[in-house]
């Protein structure tokens, strides 16, 4: 069972890491500016889409790892394998979170930030809307 959850961690791992980097790659190597606090319309729906296709993705990457996994469990050379392909995965996985967690960070304080601003937006229209007489 160990091995099972030492494949399916590398594979998702693996798959998670780099995600991030081929979105990196493909724009050239370029960040985002995202200290603007509005976001276009268009921004969001590419924004969305782009979430679905990744659900999609890991959708298929879930029934590909079981499909492996069961597979494995019957062929125990299949298995060493895998394991060992793991372990590389797991430690590419590590790698490349080391690498990227500066910006990793960078944009969980702004995610962190955007949720107060949004919180305290919320708050002040609560106040502001009438309450209800009784």
């Amino acid at each position: 069972m160990s091995s099972r959850f030492a494949l399916v961690a590398g594979v998702v791992l693996a798959s998670l890491a780099s995600v991030p980097l081929a979105a990196q790659q493909s724009s050239g190597g370029a960040l985002r500016d995202t200290s603007s606090t509005k976001s276009s319309p268009q921004s969001s729906a590419t924004t969305d889409s782009a979430l679905v296709e990744l659900g999609r993705a890991v959708t298929v990457l879930a029934a590909s790892v079981q499909k492996v996994v069961e597979e494995t469990a019957k062929n125990p050379e299949v298995r060493r394998a895998a394991l060992q392909t793991a372990g590389k995965a797991v430690s590419l996985a590590q790698r490349t979170l080391e690498e990227n967690q500066s910006e990793i960070e960078r944009l969980l304080v702004e995610a962190s930030r955007r949720i107060a601003a949004m919180d305290l937006e919320q708050k002040a229209k609560q106040e502001k809307a009438p309450k209800p007489q009784r």
